[in-house]
């Protein structure tokens, strides 16, 4: 098995990235297969759960009745 690993290690990026799979499978935050790292982090930042509020705006959820 070490030896399995020892040759595979150098090429196993290009192996992985030579699979037909859909980026949305592979989460990574080096980009995707067009190399676009800004524009995956855009949409990861418009798509998270901190930028979604019951209101719809920009104000957390809580913060005025707590402050």
């Amino acid at each position: 098995m070490k030896l399995v690993h020892s040759e595979l290690r150098p090429q196993i990026v290009n192996i992985i990235e030579s699979l037909p799979e859909y980026d949305g499978y592979l989460l990574s935050a080096i980009g995707n297969r067009y190399g676009d790292i800004y524009e995956t982090h855009l949409e990861w930042a418009k798509n998270s759960r901190l930028n979604h509020t019951k209101a719809g705006d920009a104000i957390p959820d809580g913060f005025l009745e707590t402050i």
